[in-house]
């Protein structure tokens, strides 16, 4: 499901369970395509080499390859990705029997159908909160294959559904046009909004769920890391029982979140309603992320940050420094500077500069495009 990604080999995978481990932290590994026969003997010899790196689960998303890692990789746990579609007991009681520990259930679930969900099973139970969403059913449409000769089942759809289209009549209706509304960019049919389950994650937690996953596959640094930073944030003001501290900053965390990304959010099945038809709102792609991402912090030397750009800096740049915890801080770069303090013009992507100022930013810190206001003091 990652053909388009940067994917890892198998001595960077090693390298980054040492690294996740050392940390206390868990990292999974997705196995979760659906192949087919000529594909096996692949997927068998690296379940194998897989086991000996020794990550904390086994992402699968068909029954044949959950068979495979049973028999080719049988200490590593299993977990069952949303592509087998799980949206009942009687599943996830199957595929507990089959020895999977958690399920990520499907996306078209509401917070109720979860909660009846992890009150009745014995397993593991996780849901997606954020990130795009496929308009078919958990990633099985085919229009790619059939239109651009891309399978969506191993991460290369086209994404048809995203594309913008024109429509004059229904050919069964001559002359009958659809009330349909176009812009000069087209129509966008099934352009669908990503799922935002912030205003509902009060209720989520509630269920019982294990986990909460955001789709981050072949996203920027700047969006991983906003988005988890902002969930992050909000479960802890849950987990210490503060409810109305969240309530009152839902819609600030959701602002931020509208920073990352380019389509408007919506909570989709969970709340059990459909989404409102508004003629007036734009289609599922036309936003852009309203702050450019620049680059991350590598040292904090105390009276100022280097910063390892992704993107140009030019002279009187203000730039906005997230880190942790929601952590903003501002400042304006009236002289770009090398990391020896040479003065210099624009810098480029891969090279180090310093920002100077006082900052409680860390190691890992991003560095995006900023506005220097009263509000925005860090």
């Amino acid at each position: 499901m990652r053909s388009f990604a940067g994917n890892f080999d198998l001595d960077q995978l090693a390298r980054a369970v040492g690294y996740a481990h050392a940390r206390d932290k868990r990292l999974y590994v997705a196995i979760n395509v659906q192949p087919y026969d000529d594909e096996l003997e692949d997927i068998a010899a690296t379940l194998h080499d897989v086991e000996a790196i020794g990550p904390d689960a086994i992402i699968v998303g068909d029954a044949g390859v959950c068979a495979l890692a049973k028999r080719h990789a049988p200490r590593v746990p299993l977990h069952l990705s949303t592509q087998a579609g799980v949206t009942n007991t009687a599943a996830c009681e199957l595929w507990r029997e089959q020895g999977v520990e958690r399920i990520i259930l499907a996306r078209e679930l509401s917070v109720g159908q979860i909660a009846t969900l992890a009150k009745k099973t014995r397993v593991e139970l996780e849901t997606f909160v954020h990130g795009a969403v496929c308009i078919g059913f958990s990633g099985r449409c085919f229009l790619s294959l059939y239109w651009a000769g891309r399978d969506p089942r191993k991460g290369e759809c086209a994404q048809g559904c995203r594309w913008p289209y024109r429509l004059v009549e229904d050919r069964r209706h001559p002359g009958l046009a659809h009330g349909i509304v176009e812009d000069e960019r087209g129509t966008h049919f099934f352009d669908a909004k990503d799922r935002c389950a912030l205003p509902v994650l009060e209720q989520l937690v509630d269920t019982g769920v294990h986990a909460l996953k955001i789709e981050g596959r072949t996203r920027s640094e700047h969006y991983v890391g906003v988005v988890t930073d902002v969930y992050r944030t909000a479960l802890d003001h849950l987990a210490r029982g503060d409810r109305q501290g969240f309530r009152e900053r839902v819609g600030e965390w959701t602002a931020e979140l509208r920073r990352t990304g380019k389509r408007p959010f919506s909570t989709h099945f969970l709340t059990g309603e459909q989404d409102r038809l508004d003629r007036y709102s734009p289609g599922g792609s036309p936003l852009g992320g309203s702050h450019d991402y620049l680059g991350r912090v590598i040292a904090n030397r105390g009276n100022h940050v280097e910063v390892e750009l992704h993107s140009p800096l030019g002279p009187g740049t203000t730039v906005e420094l997230c880190d942790r915890g929601m952590l903003r801080e501002h400042a304006t770069v009236e002289t770009v500077r090398t990391r020896g303090g040479t003065a210099r013009g624009t810098a480029h992507e891969g090279e180090t500069v310093r920002v100077d100022g006082r900052f409680r930013a860390t190691v890992g810190a991003l560095v995006r495009l900023g506005r220097l206001d009263a509000s925005a003091a860090g």
